[in-house]
């Protein structure tokens, strides 16, 4: 009986995997002809073809769970809906709502389905609880798309959070705020005394809104960002206390009211407790599923490994809801705690050190020894680097936030007396003070590294290799393959150069680059509290493993310098060229030439005496190795591409252009695309964007005039590779990466 579930959780596994990487969802009616075939495979005799016909019918749940999503999301954003909403999540500070939707119409919306509203001032106040009537303009989430950024629309869909837009009209159903707003509202005001309340709120509340950017920075240095996200750890510590709570009480009561259950029970209920005190994000129910899954194991006396466990938890959480293969947390959950297994199992300390309590800093250090050298390759795959200083820090922070903050929280919380929960509460900031204050005096150990294979053989196939014995018996081949696959590696034929025009949204910013070298046009724009440069740009550069070489600013506009302030504080010493009369900016005027590599750079505008910085004033630079060339135009206007056809109409001809000024209707004009004479155009375009470009009269001007278009809007990060006088290129959207949830969801693909 064991056996048969096991089996069905290993291909509930395998059948829900290939909703990570599928380009296109099928439709309902494919999906329910798979479902017919199934059902005929599960009528044969052979028992292989009845799995397959499961493994079928479990990949059609899948798809169906996705197609159904993809289905709400266009009916919902088709036109403005009335809904009835509930308020979960309000972001006062962003002035923003995350709502569930729980009926349109009169049609009651399950599974449950989120979206992120913009709210304006009002008189009564919003929170976590109340009930509306709104009627809602809702879109589809639509992220910025680039190599090493945050997936913005896979983490929506993996969460049910797919939709965004603002409030058209309101009326209150409910204003009673949740149990759980009113309990965090409670103990607030003693937060104001303590040195680190972000972080303690963190941990009680899983608000992280107010930690600082230096807190967030100390905590992923040095690897222990993950001590302050509401997670499994979190919850198995609140299920501990729990347990160990029934321990106390079963003390004092006589044997025959003792139960293994009643332990169970009272765990189940204190994580349950503390899930929703933290918010129930999705780490959390999805830790808490796993608990009562392992509990649910325990009461019926199944005797099970820990692989076997393992198996049920992953598929269980699959089966429930399969957008969960989406999210990057649940991989690092279930990696990790897989990790954990395979390194007890195969790498475990000698008896006598895990049977004695004394030896239990060994085990704790040989237990964070394992998660740093096994999740290393993940961790830079993921974060594009590794924290040398984990180890130590883990050692110093773990302990103390598991058995010391964390029960001292939940303790404040039990007891909400202010003559206990006031002393409980400064304890605990106490020991995160101390935890914060140990981790400063680390020394950096942040180590970029963007090749995850390299790692990922010297790491996980070295101790293959070593737990197998072969490398003792057969040292020398073991050397000899290592070689030869980073001699392939290091050999491979690599591009004469690439174009990467990064999307950053409503701005510019175009890397060109030779070899690990980088050259970059514009640095993107800024926002209110962050900007391209360090959102976008740099993290780009850290997934290459590429270095900032030197940049130029077309004009002084912040959607086209914004991240300028970042790139400088990470590169002191670059160069930069601009049209602009700024301290140390070398000049990029009509005329001037330089080299770089093997490429030629001609700047063609503005003329020396114009340095004002406006649209017209763009830096328009020409690059060309010979034999492809292309053209770097900014934010020209009209006005400004006909001079310059009067005064370089010869020295126009490109290969490649930037579309000026993002495909406004002031730029692009005939007169520049035929004398440019280009064979491909692309343009840096907001999806959304409050001006509509680019204009449809100028994409069509432009394949008018013989160009392929090709704008960040529809495809991301636009990559063209050029080798040998050759070109290609790709969109990240479309044949980079090409997945369903980067696709276009809730208007027609001409729309922006």
């Amino acid at each position: 009986m064991q056996m048969s579930w096991i089996v069905l959780a290993r291909i509930m596994i395998v059948a829900v995997l290939p909703l990570g990487v599928l380009p296109h969802i099928p439709q309902t009616s494919v999906i329910i002809a798979t479902v017919g075939f199934a059902v005929l495979l599960g009528l044969m005799p052979q028992q292989w073809l009845r799995l397959a016909g499961v493994g079928l019918l479990m990949l059609a749940w899948a798809l169906m769970e996705a197609r159904h999503i993809i289905n709400t999301i266009e009916y919902l954003a088709a036109a403005p809906a009335d809904a009835t909403v509930r308020i979960t999540d309000v972001r006062e500070e962003k002035q923003q709502l995350t709502v569930q939707i729980m009926r349109v119409g009169e049609r009651y919306q399950f599974p449950p389905i989120y979206a992120s509203l913009n709210y304006a001032a009002v008189e009564q106040p919003f929170c976590a609880g109340q009930r509306w009537q709104m009627k809602l303009r809702l879109r589809a989430i639509h992220g910025r798309l680039n190599e090493g950024e945050f997936d913005i629309q896979r983490f929506a869909l993996s969460n049910h959070i797919p939709l965004q837009g603002r409030i058209i009209s309101k009326r209150p159903e409910s204003l009673t705020c949740s149990w759980r707003t009113r309990l965090i509202n409670y103990h607030l005001p003693t937060f104001s005394a303590l040195q680190q309340p972000a972080i303690v709120q963190a941990l009680a509340f899983g608000i992280r809104d107010n930690m600082t950017d230096e807190q967030r920075r100390l905590l992923r240095e040095t690897g222990t960002a993950h001590l302050m996200a509401i997670s499994g750890m979190h919850i198995a510590l609140a299920a501990s206390v729990g347990w160990l709570l029934a321990r106390v009480i079963q003390g004092i009561l006589p044997a025959h009211l003792m139960s293994y259950l009643f332990p169970l029970a009272v765990s189940a209920f204190t994580a349950v407790t503390y899930g929703w005190i933290s918010g129930n994000h999705a780490p959390a129910q999805r830790a808490l599923i796993a608990l009562m899954l392992w509990i649910a194991i325990r009461a019926a006396g199944w005797q099970m490994s820990g692989w076997q466990v393992w198996t049920l938890c992953i598929a269980g959480l699959l089966w429930l809801d399969p957008l969960t293969v989406l999210s990057e947390s649940f991989w690092l959950s279930a990696l990790a705690v897989a990790m954990l297994i395979a390194w007890y199992q195969w790498f475990a300390l000698p008896h006598h050190f895990r049977s004695k309590r004394r030896w239990l800093p060994l085990q704790l250090l040989h237990l964070q020894l394992g998660m740093m050298i096994l999740m290393a390759p993940l961790q830079i795959f993921l974060f594009q680097g590794i924290s040398l200083s984990a180890l130590i820090a883990n050692l110093i922070a773990v302990p103390v936030v598991s058995f010391i903050t964390v029960p001292l929280i939940l303790l404040a919380m039990l007891f909400p007396l202010p003559s206990i929960s006031n002393g409980l509460w400064h304890l605990a900031d106490f020991s995160v003070s101390k935890v914060m204050q140990g981790l400063q005096w680390l020394p950096a150990g942040w180590w970029a590294w963007s090749d995850t294979l390299p790692a990922l053989m010297l790491i996980w196939g070295g101790l293959l290799f070593w737990r197998s014995g072969l490398i003792y018996r057969s040292i020398m081949p073991c050397i000899s393959l290592t070689v030869v696959l980073f001699l392939w590696r290091s050999n491979t034929q690599r591009d004469d150069w690439q174009i990467d025009m990064i999307d950053v949204g409503h701005g510019l910013a175009i890397a060109i680059t030779q070899g690990d070298d980088v050259m970059l046009y514009d640095t993107g724009p800024g926002w209110k509290q962050d900007d391209a440069g360090a959102r976008v740009i740099l993290p780009w550069l850290h997934y290459h493993g590429r270095k900032l070489d030197s940049l130029i600013l077309s004009h002084k506009h912040l959607d086209h310098r914004g991240g300028l302030h970042s790139l400088v504080s990470a590169n002191p010493s670059i160069e930069i060229r601009s049209a602009l009369p700024e301290a140390g900016h070398m000049p990029c005027h009509r005329g001037q030439q330089w080299q770089w590599g093997k490429l030629q750079f001609t700047a063609i505008w503005p003329p020396v005496n114009q340095t004002e910085g406006q649209n017209n004033d763009s830096c328009v630079v020409r690059v060309d190795d010979g034999r492809v060339s292309l053209l770097l135009t900014g934010d020209i206007e009209l006005e400004a591409e006909r001079k310059i056809v009067a005064l370089e109409k010869e020295a126009l001809k490109a290969t490649l252009l930037q579309v000026p000024h993002h495909g406004s209707r002031t730029s692009s004009g005939p007169l520049l695309l035929r004398n440019v004479a280009g064979q491909a155009a692309f343009a840096s375009v907001a999806r959304y964007n409050a001006w509509r470009m680019p204009a449809q009269a100028v994409v069509q001007r432009y394949l008018q005039q013989g160009y392929m278009w090709f704008d960040t809007a529809q495809s991301g990060q636009i990559h063209i590779s050029v080798r040998q006088g050759h070109w290609q290129i790709k969109g990240l959207r479309e044949q980079i990466k090409p997945r369903w949830y980067h696709q276009w969801f809730g208007v027609k693909r001409d729309s922006r």
